[in-house]
């Protein structure tokens, strides 16, 4: 997880990965990026992990190209 929170590069490449490639990886990203405690609020939400995964797997059906500017 430190590759993607230590350096601009790194959080780079964490947000282009969150919402690229097969949604069936979804979990693979969420376990690399994220540690098991770790929520999502949403529209003043809080949502469960299993729940941020499922949001994940929904945009990545969507999205065919993302590149973020950190």
């Amino acid at each position: 997880m430190s590759e993607f929170t230590s350096t601009l590069e790194g959080f780079q490449r964490a947000m282009e990965w969150s919402l690229t490639g097969p949604p069936e990886d979804s979990k693979l990203y969420a376990e690399a990026t994220s540690l098991p405690t770790f929520y999502h609020i949403m529209n003043g939400q809080r949502l469960p992990y299993d729940d941020f995964i499922k949001g994940i797997v929904e945009w990545r059906g969507k999205i065919s190209e993302y590149k973020p500017v950190v």
